[in-house]
């Protein structure tokens, strides 16, 4: 995780976002680009006969105002034993995410983030979201990795690699609903390959499967639970529930996502 993006603007979870940025970057030797996105096209009104008339008056106070932000972001920043830049980016924030994460290992976000989906689902890097007020400091507590067999949930681990390897320990959690077309055996070997040593546990579903994992998380002392977002199709689960949306809801836990 050496090239570290993480999305900024004035909000309660900046602080949790820009610390946890920094922890791992220490932690990795990395680097860390902060960038703030503002979406110009958005400001524009439009005009009863076509086109749009854009106000040069708004579009210059939210470049003054983000040029602020920056520099206070640099000052506040410089002192820190950490290689970072601050960039600004004229589209929205998942477009500015998407284009900053072309070179990117890791984007660091808030799960209390609207955004945090769009980051996921729109974006090839991995995603790590924290709970608010709670940066992710510490990478060598256990990690938990929520298995199901499926594509998003091998993407996640894939993606994972480097958080598995700082741990002290490595879980693989199946909940029993359904015969895994890949089991979690498979992926502990997988990861024996890369010299990790995974724990497999299978437990009955209690309740639903979101808070079985989280039940599982905090038995084990988990730091970070690793899964695939969106299983299912994103429509499903925003008519139907799902374990994707129940975890991004009310995970206190740091989550690894990926697609």
């Amino acid at each position: 995780m050496r090239s570290i993006l993480c999305p900024v603007e004035k909000s309660e979870t900046l602080n949790d976002r820009v610390e946890t940025a920094l922890a791992l970057a220490r932690k990795t030797g990395g680097h860390v680009t902060f960038v703030i996105a503002t979406p110009f096209a958005q400001m524009a009104a439009w005009e009863p006969f076509g086109g749009a008339a854009i106000s040069a008056a708004a579009i210059n106070e939210a470049r003054e105002a983000d040029e602020a932000f920056a520099r206070e972001l640099d000052a506040r920043l410089a002192p820190q034993d950490v290689a970072f830049d601050v960039a600004i980016d004229d589209n929205g924030r998942v477009e500015a995410a998407a284009a900053a994460a072309r070179f990117a290992d890791l984007i660091v976000a808030t799960l209390d983030d609207p955004s945090v989906e769009e980051l996921v689902l729109g974006v090839r890097s991995p995603v790590l979201a924290v709970p608010r007020g709670a940066p992710m400091l510490d990478f060598a507590a256990p990690v938990l990795i929520a298995w199901d067999g499926g594509h998003e949930s091998a993407n996640a681990l894939r993606a994972a690699l480097p958080f598995l390897a700082m741990a002290k320990s490595v879980h693989i959690l199946t909940v029993r609903e359904k015969d895994d077309t890949f089991p979690a055996v498979d992926a502990a070997c997988y990861l024996s390959r890369h010299g990790i040593h995974a724990e497999v546990h299978e437990k009955e579903r209690n309740g639903s499967i979101a808070f079985t994992i989280e039940e599982c998380a905090r038995s084990l002392g988990a730091g970070l639970v690793v899964m695939g977002l969106f299983g299912h199709s994103r429509l499903r689960e925003l008519l139907m529930g799902g374990v994707s949306r129940e975890m991004l809801d009310r995970s206190q836990i740091p989550l690894l996502l990926a697609h």
